[in-house]
């Protein structure tokens, strides 16, 4: 295990480590024995157990989906963090994500009925049944929006050009509006089938 830890740098690495450091302590080792294991110092681990609120998290196997998404160990320790009082910059940091991406996630994901409490197990329910929601193609549904989108991209134009652009031509019909990445990941596919 440690072979493949040690493969991986930054983040996702001391994410692998802690998931493994939770693995370690549910078959009954020591937190000094798995930072021993893991190669890491004890006082880590204790404050992987202070952060964490002393309880593992549900699914340890689930640190990291991606590089985008939190995982379901992020959200508990930005709970248990932003119930200490830290700032979402001092989150940010602790955590080696950038403050727009913990801002977004609490935004996004408490709820005015939430009263400023920001819960892990159900932001995650949140962010999953966004994610799982299915998603109505614009470029294919939209035969007039298509045509502009690959006109422009044939013109050489950028996806955030495009984008402005669309915004621009039907500035009252939000509909036909859409994101550079959106705009991007269908050229990509268009040149993909090509």
């Amino acid at each position: 295990m440690m072979g493949v830890l040690m493969a991986r740098r930054g983040r996702k690495r001391r994410l692998d480590i802690e998931a493994e450091y939770w693995r370690l302590l549910q078959t009954g080792i020591s937190t000094v024995e798995a930072c021993r294991q893991l190669g890491t110092g004890r006082k880590t681990g204790y404050r992987w157990r202070s952060d964490n609120g002393g309880l593992p998290p549900e699914r340890v196997s689930e640190t990291v989906q991606s590089g985008r998404c939190l995982s379901l160990l992020e959200r508990k320790r930005i709970a248990t963090l932003r119930e200490q009082g830290l700032g979402i910059r001092e989150i940010a940091e602790r955590l080696d994500r950038s403050p727009s991406t913990i801002s977004r996630e609490l935004r996004r994901n408490m709820l005015e009925h939430d009263k400023g409490i920001y819960h892990a197990d159900l932001a995650h329910h949140r962010s999953r049944q966004r994610a799982e929601r299915p998603r109505r193609p614009k470029l294919r549904l939209d035969a007039e929006l298509r045509a502009e989108v690959q006109s422009r991209l044939d013109l050489e134009r950028s996806p955030g050009q495009i984008a402005a652009h669309l915004r621009r031509l039907w500035p009252d019909q939000p509909q036909r509006h859409l994101c550079h990445e959106s705009i991007y990941r269908a050229s990509t596919r268009v040149r993909k089938a090509s």
